[in-house]
């Protein structure tokens, strides 16, 4: 594995995440309430396999592999985004800068919205 660095972007977007979180409602709280529509769950699943995540995340992330299974995880919203964007050295790369916020709502979503192969 290649070490990555966090560069201006991802620091600048990591800022707004957390910033926005602190603030008041977020966007991202908000879809712990609301169900999610399908479209975003669907684009978040591109997402997922675009940019590789099931290389580590095994069964799209419904199962341990390389790395941690995603699916059920206890990990906060804040948390996620926060690893998303900034990844983890020598563990995770940050994926901050090819990513708006948008994109990284989807694949929060989509994380959320894991269950177990052929679940309904």
């Amino acid at each position: 594995m290649t070490k990555q660095r966090v560069g201006a972007g991802s620091t600048i977007l990591l800022a707004a995440v957390l910033c926005g979180c602190l603030a008041g409602p977020s966007p991202i709280r908000a879809a712990e309430t609301t169900p999610p529509p399908a479209a975003q769950i669907a684009r978040g699943k591109t997402l997922f396999i675009s940019y590789g995540c099931g290389w580590c995340h095994e069964g799209g992330g419904r199962k341990a592999g390389r790395c941690p299974q995603l699916m059920g995880t206890e990990r906060d919203d804040n948390f996620i985004v926060s690893r998303i964007a900034a990844g983890s050295p020598g563990k995770m790369p940050a994926f901050g800068q090819g990513l708006s916020a948008e994109d990284m709502q989807a694949l929060l979503v989509y994380i959320r919205n894991l269950k177990p192969e052929g679940s309904p």
